[in-house]
């Protein structure tokens, strides 16, 4: 079981890089929204869902079931599942959900470029990075039978994690990133 959720997470991280590297779409609130569907995926099948623990990243790493931000990101969410028509089962839901929630901006190495003959041992020619970007929700629908993500979407805001200021923007933020669903409306 460990092995599955180990990798479900590395898909949400997954698909956070991929949605950050492709274009954004602002909407009128400048927040960045992005979504993507699976291609052939039967939305009008899915009925039920479960949560997978909710993760944040913060200036100290990434914290499972943050005890501020995961209850504020499971009530933003769920209310959104709930107008789509969806119910929240316990196990064996058709969709699995798994958010994240990115409240610190933080450099990530992501390669360091070696040249020559001696490349382990040799000067770096370059390193490759990027900024993990503060303020952001992901929200990965897996889906419960095939285990693929039947939904992903990502949206930009000013989130954090003191208590009374940033999770106050969830409700607003999933239910900017839920106009993107393609599923009931």
């Amino acid at each position: 079981m460990n092995c599955l959720k180990s990798r479900i997470h590395g898909r949400v991280l997954a698909a956070v890089l991929a949605l950050a590297g492709g274009p954004l779409v602002e909407s009128s609130q400048a927040a960045k929204v992005r979504a993507e569907a699976l291609p052939g995926a039967d939305f009008a099948r899915y009925k039920t869902y479960q949560w997978l623990p909710t993760k944040v990243l913060t200036n100290t790493g990434v914290v499972e079931n943050h005890p501020v931000i995961g209850p504020a990101m499971k009530e933003a969410i769920n209310a959104q599942m709930t107008q789509l028509g969806f119910k929240e089962v316990a196990e064996g839901g058709d969709l699995q959900i798994s958010a994240l929630a990115l409240t610190a901006s933080i450099p990530q190495l992501e390669a360091v470029v070696f040249g020559g003959p001696d490349m382990m041992y040799g000067t770096p020619l370059a390193t490759m990075g990027r900024y993990n970007k503060e303020g952001t929700l992901v929200v990965n629908l897996i889906d419960g039978k095939t285990n693929k993500s039947a939904w992903v979407g990502m949206i930009q805001e000013s989130l954090d994690n003191k208590e009374g200021s940033g999770q106050k923007k969830l409700p607003s933020a999933a239910a900017k990133l839920f106009k993107k669903y393609p599923g009931k409306k």
